[in-house]
């Protein structure tokens, strides 16, 4: 193919600094061009600002002479030239926030996401790119998921879209690489701390190949797995072909740590299709760059990947049966204490991620839910009752299977129906009501019916190692200062008068702080009426809260002691795993 007409050079010669100078070629140009720098990334649904970050935009023709711009709006800039002449365009970029969905860059690694440095022509987005990374320092690697053109370090993008999708890291520290059914697979990693790469690569191995035999093939011909060691952050961002991981840097002991982070991997990866490839019909068609994109799908986006991540691990022999239903336990415990799931649904959650989810605050916890969390055990809930009505014939495996067909393989975005349908279609009959209650309702999941299908039972109590009197506060110490984070809307301490950042003192005239609010609360019964001293901004106030029992959420699922041959079997099939 001709020499793409739009090229970009990454360069990061000074990276202690943390700017990253970027250079933009463009051929053809038109009498105004406008360059805009994304406002988001896709796959992390909050409008971030990228543009703020940018400094030294300055702008030249082909032989050299400046071309006049000016701004017209925050993240957009148009430059004066001639029809047909290169423009050429360089800015710099403050690179310092360590995230999966920022661009970091200090003197030990480059980790760069495209739309937080590179800005896209309007009206050219269709158009092959490349990127060119140079001047980085001695002895570090490239590591990108994108396809290669030329020299290393010199990559091709089909469009802007394939380039916003691509992260790149460049760094000294170790990779490692395996296959799975003949396609390439790179774990890059940075930082330092108690990673066993060769037992990593495999037990990723595992869940590649546990995914890929959900689908039936692997979609790509290389993946790359970017695996950020931290001092305490976590999180993960799909991408088409690759994913950023951040763990905190000691997590990666075997354990309980190191199956979160296995987790986290099952998740990323299972994007590869969910989302990535079965993805939603955003309101206006394809993504738009510049502002909010809407659906109301991340419930099944983003709650069906979670369902399939310790279920990922369970199929491929990472978890036992045991403790994927410890999980589910967890899980179901963590939706019961969140009175938010009583008035917010899957669908508004998903919907209103632009201005909730990523956007937290002390009441958060009673005005909305997480569309992860309820969503991935609606999941269970339909995946087991799809297993029920058709006698373990069919499951949500066969959805994700049919999706995968329809919308992945033929790149036909999927309609907000489209899961409803698949269902219906796959297991046939009504799930009307199903939907209306689990996704677009506010109603509490009704787990017994369809635990009980596969045999399982569930158990709530309060829990065991709490005091059983409660006042319904979320605490926090901030400076050695002991903070109301929250006030739960279903506990006693709801109307009395505290609030959210209010700093306790005592408990009916004794100091208390957050470690010892729970034990001196042993001594009380629910009934009982507690005098609580605190500082709301530095004046003195007493509340007087009448305790209550504390409530019984938190789950356990088990066995049941008598299953019947049909549960055994459903149980059988859907936890890969003898009874």
């Amino acid at each position: 193919m001709d020499e793409p007409g739009i090229r970009y050079r990454i360069s990061i010669p000074r990276p202690a600094t943390h700017l990253v100078r970027v250079a933009i070629e463009i051929d053809d140009a038109p009498t105004s061009l406008a360059l805009r720098l994304p406002a988001w990334i896709p796959g992390s649904y909050l409008v971030r600002e990228f543009a703020r970050h940018v400094q030294g935009f300055r702008a030249t023709d082909d032989a050299g002479r400046s071309l006049p711009w000016h701004k017209t709006r925050k993240d957009t800039w148009l430059i004066e030239t001639q029809v047909g002449h290169r423009v050429c365009v360089e800015l710099d970029v403050y690179a310092n926030e360590l995230s999966v969905r920022t661009s970091h860059v200090d003197a030990t690694h480059a980790f760069l996401n495209p739309p937080n440095l590179l800005p896209y022509v309007e009206g050219r987005t269709d158009e092959p790119v490349t990127v060119d990374i140079v001047d980085a320092p001695d002895g570090w690697q490239v590591h990108a998921a994108l396809s290669m053109a030329g020299q290393p370090g010199s990559y091709l993008a089909h469009d802007y879209d394939e380039l916003a999708d691509s992260p790149i890291h460049v760094g000294p520290d170790p990779s490692i690489t395996f296959q799975v059914e003949g396609k390439t697979h790179t774990i890059a990693t940075w930082g330092h701390g108690n990673v066993d790469l060769p037992r990593l690569a495999a037990d990723v191995e595992r869940i590649v190949q546990a995914e890929a035999a959900l689908f039936g093939a692997l979609p790509y011909e290389r993946y790359l797995f970017i695996l950020l060691l931290t001092d305490g952050g976590r999180g993960g961002l799909e991408h088409r072909t690759s994913t950023a991981l951040m763990v905190p840097r000691f997590n990666l002991r075997a354990g309980t740590t190191y199956e979160r982070a296995l987790r986290l991997v099952a998740h990323e990866f299972f994007h590869t299709w969910n989302v990535k490839r079965i993805r939603p019909a955003w309101e206006g068609g394809r993504i738009d760059y510049a502002t909010e994109n809407y659906t109301r799908l991340l419930w099944a986006m983003e709650g069906i990947t979670d369902y399939y991540s310790p279920l990922s691990l369970r199929r491929a022999g990472l978890m036992t049966p045991a403790r994927y239903l410890e999980v589910l336990g967890e899980h179901m415990s963590e939706l019961a204490e969140t009175p938010g799931r009583q008035v917010q649904s899957l669908e508004e959650a998903s919907f209103d991620t632009w201005i909730k989810y990523y956007r937290p605050d002390e009441h958060s916890v009673n005005s909305s839910v997480s569309y992860y969390l309820k969503g991935a055990l609606a999941s269970l809930l339909l995946d087991l009752e799809m297993r029920r009505r058709t006698a373990g014939e069919h499951s949500l495996d066969d959805v994700m299977r049919l999706l995968w067909v329809r919308h992945g393989l033929t790149d036909q975005p999927v309609p907000e129906a489209g899961y409803r349908s698949a269902v219906q279609e796959v297991a046939g009959g009504d799930w009307d009501a199903f939907f209306a209650s689990a996704i677009a309702g506010r109603d509490d999941l009704n787990y017994g019916p369809a635990l009980a299908a596969v045999g399982l039972t569930i158990e709530w109590r309060a829990d065991a190692n709490a005091s059983p009197a409660w006042l319904g506060l979320r605490l926090r110490t901030e400076a050695g200062r002991t903070r109301v984070a929250s006030v739960l809307s279903n506990g006693p301490a709801w109307g009395t008068g505290l609030s959210a950042g209010d700093e306790l003192l005592a408990l009916d005239g004794f100091r208390i702080d957050e470690s010892s609010m729970d034990s001196r609360l042993r001594d009380y019964r629910p009934g009982d009426t507690a005098m609580l001293a605190a500082f709301r901004r530095d004046e003195l106030v007493q509340v007087p809260i009448t305790l209550t029992e504390r409530p019984a959420t938190r789950a356990t699922v088990g066995k049941a002691r008598r299953a019947n041959v049909r549960q055994r079997a459903l149980y059988e099939g859907w936890m890969h795993a003898p009874w």
